[in-house]
C-alpha cells in the first residue's frame, strides 16, 4: 500500500506524506467519518508541526480546505476539494477495472474464502498495532 500511495504521489506531484494523508481522507470521507489534523497525525505518524506543514501545503495546492466543526467551535475538519477527489478516479480507474474483470473468474464460495481471509488478516493487523500502541503507552 505504501508503494502505491508513493507512486499515486508522484504522478501528481505530492510527496508521500500528501499521498498518504489523502487516502486517508477519502476512505474517512467514504465512511463518513470525519477527520482533524490530529487524526493525520495520528495516522501517519507525524508531529503536530509536521502535519500543521502538510495541511498548509494541501490547502494552498487546493486539495483541501479547513472547516469549523459544527458540533465543537474548538474542532477543525479537514475536508477534500473537489481536485483532490478527482484525483483518485483518474489514477486507480484502471486498476479497479483491471481488478473487476479477474475477479470474474471467481464464484462466491471462492469470494467468501477471500473475504473471510482478509478480515481475518486486517484483525490481526489492527490487533498487532493496538498492542504496539499500548506498549508505546
Amino acid at each position: 500500500m505504501a508503494d502505491l500511495a508513493r507512486r499515486f504521489g508522484a504522478a501528481h506531484d505530492l510527496d508521500h506524506s500528501a499521498a498518504r494523508a489523502l487516502l486517508v481522507l477519502v476512505a474517512a470521507e467514504r465512511e463518513g467519518r470525519d477527520v482533524t489534523a490530529g487524526a493525520i497525525g495520528h495516522e501517519l505518524g507525524l508531529s503536530s508541526a509536521s502535519v500543521t506543514a502538510l495541511v498548509d501545503r494541501l490547502v494552498a495546492s487546493g486539495h483541501l480546505r479547513r472547516e469549523p466543526d459544527p458540533h465543537d467551535r474548538r474542532r477543525v475538519l479537514l475536508r477534500l476539494e473537489p481536485s483532490a477527489v478527482a484525483l483518485g478516479p483518474a489514477y486507480f480507474g484502471p486498476l479497479a477495472a483491471d481488478m473487476a474483470d479477474r475477479l470474474e473468474a471467481f464464484d462466491e464460495h471462492d469470494l467468501d474464502v477471500v473475504r473471510r481471509f482478509l478480515t481475518a488478516a486486517l484483525e490481526a493487523l489492527v490487533a498487532h498495532r493496538e498492542r504496539g500502541a499500548a506498549a508505546r503507552g
